[in-house]
């Protein structure tokens, strides 16, 4: 199963895995780098931890077949629900039914459309963002 952390632009930006709480997918630590103007977390550190944190959301739940498909981001989008201080971490959750939805179509057609919901958390659990993910998942081409 891939490794989303290990992505160089994640390194770059200094997204970790999250053991210690075992619901979190990533954790960005507390720093200056990752501050406003305001003194809070920047919008796109908020930003950039959710949608990796939803790759590693998605590589999770495929890791039965992850080695046989090709996931794309499709679309995106973040509500930002108050500001964030301190180090920050990422859960994530299925929206109603599309596993299922997914798993059928999938089987069916070999590649299909899946969405679920990624939330940021501040260092005291509380959510400051909430964004919404829809990835494209197909079969990975035959080579040869």
């Amino acid at each position: 199963m891939m490794d989303v952390a290990e992505l160089p632009f994640n390194q770059f930006v200094g997204i970790l895995k999250c053991p210690e709480h075992v619901e979190g997918i990533f954790c960005l630590p507390a720093g200056p780098q990752y501050l406003n103007h305001l003194g809070t977390v920047h919008a796109s550190a908020l930003f950039t931890l959710a949608e990796a944190s939803s790759g590693q959301f998605l590589a999770h739940q495929l890791k039965v077949i992850a080695s046989s498909i090709v996931p794309v981001l499709r679309r995106g989008e973040i509500k930002y629900r108050k500001p964030a201080t301190g180090r920050i971490y990422s859960r994530g959750r299925f929206v109603s039914d599309h596993w299922d939805q997914f798993h059928d179509t999938y089987e069916r057609k070999r590649r299909a459309l899946i969405a679920f919901v990624i939330e940021i958390l501040d260092q005291e659990d509380v959510v400051v963002a909430q964004g919404s993910y829809e990835w494209f998942v197909m079969e990975r081409p035959q080579e040869g």
